[in-house]
């Protein structure tokens, strides 16, 4: 949940609740300041009865009177009001009570004279007591409610502005590039938020350092292992001439050699490509020309395989990186020429629909078990395991690598058995494509 919404949410709750409590409070309050003030009118109003003399039985009111009494002596109605009954509308006793008559409920005052034991009854409705009670708390309360959506909007603002060196930090953190290790400075940082932001770029710091050793220790080893393994190549060849081409423990070391060699490449390809490693700077890429040069890079070992390869392409354009792309077209091809027969076929196709360029690489080879489709992405699977073919160079990194420059490319990548060539056919969708096409 967003910090925000839920400072916000509190208060507004924590505000509506103390208020409706407060306003039932009022109510309370009011209804018993209420009770207390007419109360008292009864009784000044009974004070007053009880001192006049009673000239007459019967006083005449309207029908909605604020106001009825009875004098009784001796339990003889002397003087009433027309809106009262005959019989007493409360006890004899001294004191407050409520009663109903005239069809609807009174509050009565009862008051006994000590100077000639007459009795005073003065009643008043109970409703508009509730009446004012209600309309004192609501005209405290409807202001206060109607006031709350402007409460909210300001207690929106108000959050809002203090958690803004937050908003600040965020917007730093999204604009940073994967690459990007440089320390974050927020103008308006509060106390709260400094030591979040001295974390961040000692983390930040320690990243730079682990991925310099790392940098290093990957130019070292491209150093220290490609030359003596050129050497010994070299020396290999020189001893392969010396002692012929017919000798089979030769044949090995040579073969040996070549795979080590590959097996160096690829592992030092693949810390490359590694999406941690990578860096993010994509350019406008001319998928086709890319794939024809990479056709005619590897033509020599296809031809030497008598093998027949197809471009089906219209010129399209992708957002990447261009050695990961080469990188990729690379690997595809090359495993197509591998694990496809002598003289067989490779069809590569590029198709452009609406937003999307998909690449296709097909092979007349053997293709890829189902069974197996969910492993050969795994580093250093090959196929068939032990029993693959010793003759084609490989140490299962390749669609590893693949994998990887799909995955920095936010592309998808599919393996199914070829419609046509019936061997293995590798789909890659790129999202994004830019510019028209145009037939080549």
């Amino acid at each position: 949940m967003s910090i925000r919404r839920y400072l916000v949410l509190i208060l507004i709750s924590i505000i509506t609740l103390i208020t409706f409590i407060a306003a039932i409070q009022g109510y309370k309050a009011s209804m018993k300041k209420a009770s207390d003030l007419f109360d008292a009118q009864l009784h000044s109003v009974a004070s007053t009865i009880i001192a006049l003399e009673a000239h007459q039985p019967l006083i005449n009111v309207t029908d909605k009177a604020a106001l009825a009494f009875q004098i009784w002596r001796n339990k003889q109605l002397l003087l009433a009001t027309s809106n009262t009954p005959t019989e007493a509308i409360a006890p004899f006793k001294q004191g407050f009570s409520e009663n109903n008559f005239d069809g609807i409920r009174w509050r009565v005052y009862t008051k006994k004279s000590p100077i000639d034991n007459r009795w005073v009854m003065v009643a008043q409705p109970i409703k508009p007591r509730f009446e004012l009670a209600e309309n004192v708390i609501l005209s405290a309360v409807i202001p206060i409610v109607l006031a709350i959506p402007l409460l909210i909007l300001i207690i929106s603002v108000v959050v809002g502005r203090g958690l803004k060196p937050l908003t600040l930090l965020t917007k730093q953190l999204t604009k940073k590039k994967v690459n990007d290790l440089s320390k974050i400075k927020v103008k308006q940082s509060s106390e709260e938020l400094v030591p979040v932001i001295e974390t961040l770029n000692h983390l930040f710091q320690q990243l730079e350092s682990a991925f310099e050793r790392e940098k290093r220790f990957a130019a070292d080893a491209a150093h220290e292992l490609r030359t003596p393994l050129s050497v010994l190549k070299i020396n290999s060849h020189n001893l392969q001439l010396e002692l012929g081409n017919e000798n089979p423990a030769i044949d090995n070391l040579v073969a040996s050699v070549d795979r080590m060699a590959h097996v160096i490449d690829q592992i030092l390809l693949l810390n490359k490509t590694n999406p941690e490693q990578f860096s993010a700077d994509f350019s406008t890429i001319n998928l086709t020309a890319n794939c024809q040069q990479i056709i005619a890079q590897l033509y020599p070992e296809i031809n030497a395989r008598q093998q027949q390869i197809e471009l089906h392409a219209s010129e399209a354009y992708i957002a990447g990186n261009d050695f990961a792309i080469a990188t990729l077209l690379q690997n595809l091809i090359s495993n197509a020429s591998k694990y496809a027969p002598e003289q067989g076929r490779i069809l590569v196709t590029i198709e452009k629909k609406s937003s999307a360029v998909t690449l296709i690489v097909e092979d007349s080879g053997k293709g890829i078990d189902e069974s197996e489709l969910s492993k050969v992405f795994d580093r250093f699977y090959r196929v068939g395991g032990d029993r693959h073919n010793p003759q084609i160079t490989g140490c299962g990194l390749g669609l590893a690598i693949v994998k990887h420059i799909v995955q920095l490319h936010n592309a998808k990548i599919t393996l199914a058995k070829s419609p046509k060539l019936q061997g293995l056919m590798v789909t890659v969708v790129f999202s994004g494509a830019e510019q028209d096409s145009v037939n080549v």
